[in-house]
């Protein structure tokens, strides 16, 4: 939980980005791919020429590697998804080649050459993995009934890229995880950090303490375990997807479950002989080749004992033949020499930038963009998209890659929830593109202003939106996809005024009477002006404190009259502490005093609440009540039902009020069309 306060208290205090952002890939290879392909190829030559995709019955697979389970799991999965209907035989022919990227470790592992003409496919690799994602890509290009034809050159930029997901708070079922494995193979995504334990419960099977799971002794999901049996079915059903699975066993914090149960602290001398017992009970049934690594938490928790604590527990999975990895925050146990540091904070030096090469001195992970349970979907997309994994172009033996995490910490009762309210596809999206494909410059600050369009980075990010947006409609089709496409919102926003002197400004704004030069012109349908301080009160305004009001316009182009759709919002609660203003009254827009005038004429909020008034949270509930009462639809204004707003052909003038009352509101401003808006000239 402080974990969650300090990571966002280091990150984005500035506004540092190199001189010019742009794409690791050429715009206009993007622009003219016939399919949404993510993460984006290296090098991409297309043909003029497409081949008709056969009935299933007509696709055949030959060469080297046909029986390597990878191989035959991403075959069967491409021909069952293409839903071909030609006639005829397609044959992709498979070759390994170990002198293809010779001497470049990742990029002999994982990378790939697809090429597709007249006379078929052929994909070479030098290793199985990299045959397993040319199927990928394939897979994608397969949208629409034919394949294009061309060559493409592919490798990943980092060896690791991943996502984690705690289960220790929220239990989730093995077929939910593997629809997740699913998806993120589709993304080249390779690994899945499984964070097994936390406060409410141990979630493995454990024989020699039973007790551990005992539902007495846990707060949340009271049966909810996963058997060893689980636990080997789901590594095996990951390998064949290309994914390896790191499990968490958090020690000594984030265990008030083993207290429960032992009436001890797991760093005491008794802790730490039943941690030792429960390690070898875990490695015993699960074999060192399934699970290489072991993460030990070791986060958010300060003993007396901290490195002899670390020392011991990593030297005995090392004993068991198991690498160690850990947190490595400012607040978190000291990193073992042979463990791999997660970082998910560099502290206040860097608070403007992603983690600095120079910084590590070990094999390292990056997790410093922020967990989607803080973060809105739009802006935490934004900052993958922009960031640079570990600092550096490429990744290399220290610098790894990165994990994005999901922490559901607020008590879930509907799992399927999870994925709406946390923005968790969109999100990975982001994430796997930039761990894919590298970052030649820093670009964190454009995550909060968003480039001119007509520029390299405001080129590449609109056609990552586009991507995002085919997506939502193909691979994730029937998935909570909480992503709609910013650009074409331009906004001109007042500086921040005095409560008191708001009815004067509003009369200024209104009557277009007001100095715009002394405004400030932003773009993006969301637009953040102060988040929470859990999130280091980044935005546009960062340094100003409540007690405000700022307008802003834009200009909405409507290829038609008459009710069009938004998603509209003002706040959203952190789902780690519910902390935020609440469900908005009826008839308004927010529970801050938020006013929207369409064309001068102001308008009350059509929608009706259940929960209209209520869920205001002003302080951190990361153990209080409040954080076992399930978030609703309600109060997650992107999971809300469109919004109609009556709009004229051609412009349409929006104004929005925005006070800021307190910082537990996430000052912010959310106006996204769901129609092809016209793009803002710049």
């Amino acid at each position: 939980m402080l974990k969650h306060l300090l990571m966002m208290a280091t990150l984005l205090a500035g506004a540092w980005a190199s001189a010019e952002w742009v794409s690791p890939h050429p715009t206009e290879t993007e622009q003219q791919a016939p399919a949404a392909l993510l993460p984006f190829p290296a090098q991409v030559q297309w043909g003029k020429g497409r081949t008709e995709l056969p009935a299933a019955s007509g696709w055949a697979l030959a060469g080297d590697a046909v029986s390597d389970p990878m191989v035959r799991t991403a075959w069967k999965a491409l021909v069952r998804a293409a839903e071909g209907k030609g006639s005829g035989t397609l044959r992709c022919t498979l070759t390994l080649d170990k002198s293809l990227w010779s001497g470049d470790a990742i990029r002999s592992a994982e990378g790939y050459c697809l090429s597709i003409g007249s006379a078929g496919i052929d994909i070479r690799a030098a290793a199985p993995a990299g045959l397993f994602y040319g199927l990928q890509t394939l897979r994608q290009l397969a949208v629409g009934g034919s394949l294009p034809h061309g060559r493409i050159e592919d490798a990943p930029a980092f060896a690791l890229r991943g996502f984690m997901h705690d289960c220790g708070r929220n239990f989730q079922s093995i077929d939910s995880l593997k629809r997740q494995l699913d998806l993120a193979a589709q993304l080249k995504l390779n690994t899945f950090q499984w964070h097994l334990t936390d406060h409410p419960g141990w979630r493995v099977e454990c024989r020699a303490y039973p007790e551990l799971n005992d539902p007495k002794h846990r707060t949340r999901d009271l049966q909810g375990t996963y058997s060893y049996k689980d636990i080997r079915e789901l590594i095996d059903y990951a390998r064949k997807r290309h994914i390896r699975i790191i499990p968490e066993l958090d020690m000594p914090g984030h265990s008030a479950y083993f207290k429960r149960a032992f009436g001890f602290d797991m760093a005491s001398e008794q802790g730490q002989e039943i941690l030792e017992k429960l390690l070898e009970e875990f490695c015993a049934e699960i074999p060192a080749e399934d699970c290489p690594i072991v993460h030990l938490g070791a986060d958010e928790v300060r003993i007396p004992n901290a490195k002899a604590f670390v020392k011991r527990m990593s030297d005995k999975l090392i004993s068991l033949g198991r690498r160690p990895m850990q947190w490595g925050g400012p607040h978190d146990l000291p990193v073992g020499e042979d463990s791999i540091a997660q970082r998910w904070a560099e502290g206040a030096a860097s608070a403007e930038r992603s983690l600095r090469p120079e910084s590590i001195h070990c094999r390292t992970v990056d997790s410093s963009m922020g967990y989607s349970n803080l973060f809105e979907p739009s802006l935490l997309v934004r900052r993958y998209f922009f960031m640079r994994p570990c600092g550096v172009e490429r990744g290399d033996e220290l610098r790894l890659g990165l994990i994005a995490c999901i922490w559901p910490d607020t008590r879930v009762d509907d799992k399927s929830k999870i994925e709406r309210h946390n923005g968790v596809w969109p999100v990975l999206c982001a994430a796997a593109e930039r761990s894919w494909c590298g970052a030649p410059p820093d670009g964190d600050a454009l995550a909060l202003t968003l480039p001119r369009y007509d520029t390299a980075a405001g080129r590449a990010y609109s056609l990552f939106e586009q991507r995002l947006d085919k997506l939502r409609r193909t691979l994730f089709r029937g998935t909570d996809f909480p992503f709609h496409p910013e650009y074409g919102v331009e906004w001109t926003l007042t500086q921040p005024v005095p409560t008191e002197q708001a009815e004067a400004m509003r009369q200024q704004v209104l009557a277009g009477t007001w100095d715009k030069r002394s405004g400030l012109t932003r773009r993006g349908a969301c637009l953040y002006l102060r988040t929470r301080p859990a999130t280091a009160n980044i935005g546009v305004f960062r340094e100003t404190k409540p007690g405000v009001t700022v307008w802003a316009q834009t200009t909405i182009r409507s290829p038609k009259e008459g009710m069009q759709p938004f998603l509209i919002g003002f706040d959203a609660p952190a789902r780690s502490s519910r902390r935020w203003s609440g469900v908005a009254p009826r008839g308004e827009w927010s529970s801050c005093g938020t006013r929207i005038w369409v064309n001068g004429q102001e308008l009350k909020n059509p929608q009706t609440y259940r929960l209209a008034g209520q869920g205001r949270c002003v302080r951190d509930t990361w153990f209080a009540p409040a954080n076992e009462n399930p978030l609703d639809d309600e109060e997650v204004w992107w999971a809300h039902e469109p919004t109609l707003l009556p709009l004229r052909r051609g412009d349409n003038t929006i104004v929005v009020e925005q006070p800021y009352i307190g910082d537990f509101q996430s000052w912010e401003i959310n106006l996204v069309p769901l129609f092809r808006a016209s793009e803002s000239s710049e």
